[in-house]
């Protein structure tokens, strides 16, 4: 993921391959992570701010000026770093929602693989 991927269509892009909006509403707040817009309107939104941190050089005071400007969120530095802080448990949930897709996908490739060589060493 680039930081252009934060701000382009590659976002949209992004959620999908995380479940769609809803998955990620509904396990943010399982996890409680997010329970209340105040100043970040979506999961997604925060999401999106989490990366941006991770990937910027700009610190939480950058992310937060970048945010405001991009009409994503409206949040201060100290309110965006508790957020963070209560993103925990929710991004270990994300990460491990991809590796299980990931990991039936290699699981399905090993039996394609598996097969067509089969095939191949009995013709």
């Amino acid at each position: 993921m680039t930081h252009e991927s934060l701000v382009d269509d590659g976002w949209a892009e992004t959620i999908e391959l995380l479940g769609g909006e809803d998955l990620l509403t509904q396990s943010a707040r399982e996890t409680k992570a997010f329970l209340r817009p105040r100043g970040v309107r979506s999961a997604s939104d925060l999401l999106r701010l989490t990366l941006a941190y991770c990937l910027g050089k700009v610190g939480m005071r950058g992310v937060v000026a970048w945010a405001a400007a991009s009409g994503i969120a409206d949040i201060s530095d100290v309110a965006l770093l508790g957020r963070l802080r209560n993103a925990g448990p929710w991004l270990q949930q994300l990460i491990g929602h991809l590796l299980k897709r990931e990991d039936a996908g290699l699981a399905k490739g090993r039996e394609q693989w598996s097969l067509a060589h089969a095939l191949r060493l009995r013709a």
